[in-house]
């Protein structure tokens, strides 16, 4: 009786907790190959720290039975597959610390099961913080930090009712912040320090906090004060022919000295030197 039980625990292991240990590209390891044989029994894919090089193969959109894809700090590059959201059971991904390039997949919304964690800071990730992950209702930490994020804050995040903790510091962001983010009553963290083009008022109910690489809750952001104004657009008018040339001559203080008066945002993106320390993620 206690061999069958036994036995039966290592099926268990071998098929239902699938952990790595070796090196290599990921379509390479033990870990892949056991979970690609028998996708519907391979419910967590967990190989963090190893130096797992090559990209994310669109193969891991068929593990349907995962609840856990842990792949964070490896050498990974290319882009997020958007066949992961195909992983409708998934409760947690962590694909942060690697070189992951590319737009946050907007099918990344479709994975309504994601609880505890949605782990995709330390990348390069570019484009726009999708709207579709205020489907993720479920959640409870989102990080997005140190990556080259465009674009708004999307309202649509003011949905998330069960975040606790939101960063999306260290990126590109612009505009305000939605007021809908004020709602998130359980929300007790939140990084969105050195993003130079994030203006205007902080919303009622929304408190930026401090880290080791937000050592000011709005450091690196002109948060609290007005937005720039936009720059003209269009061609200057033409002078006549006879007409000597117009020199323009500028002012010789910084032009992020008056930032209201200049507007000017790549002087500003220029001009902000905020010393970075390593976040503790351990959570």
């Amino acid at each position: 009786m206690k061999t069958s039980c036994a036995l039966a625990v290592l099926v268990m292991v071998v098929l239902f907790f699938v952990r790595n240990t070796s090196a290599g590209s990921l379509s390479e390891t033990s870990a892949y190959q056991t979970c690609i044989t028998a996708p519907a029994s391979c419910t967590r894919l967990i190989i963090g720290s190893q130096s797992l090089t090559g990209t994310l193969p669109s193969e891991l959109g068929t593990l349907t039975g995962l609840t856990f894809l842990l792949l964070y700090d490896n050498q990974l590059t290319g882009t997020i597959p958007s066949e992961l959201g195909a992983l409708t059971r998934l409760t947690q991904m962590d694909l942060y610390r690697n070189m992951l390039t590319g737009t946050v997949p907007t099918e990344l919304g479709k994975l309504t099961s994601l609880s505890p964690y949605l782990q995709l800071h330390r990348n390069q990730l570019n484009g726009t913080v999708p709207s579709e992950l205020g489907a993720l209702t479920s959640l409870s930490n989102m990080f997005l930090y140190f990556n080259q994020l465009t674009g708004t804050v999307p309202s649509e995040l003011g949905a998330l009712t069960s975040l606790q903790k939101i960063g999306f510091s260290s990126n590109q962001l612009v505009g305000t912040l939605p007021s809908e983010l004020g709602a998130l009553t359980g929300l007790t963290w939140m990084l969105v320090c050195n993003n130079p083009g994030l203006c205007g008022d902080v919303p009622a109910g929304v408190t930026p906090t401090t880290s080791g690489d937000c050592p000011t809750a709005l450091g690196g952001t002109l948060l609290g004060s007005d937005c720039p104004s936009s720059p003209p657009t269009g061609s200057p008018t033409s002078s006549p022919t006879s007409a000597p040339p117009t020199i323009i001559s500028y002012p010789s203080k910084p032009c992020c000295s008056d930032v209201q008066q200049h507007g000017n945002l790549n002087c500003i993106f220029h001009a902000m030197g905020i010393p970075q320390q390593d976040i503790n993620e351990h959570w």
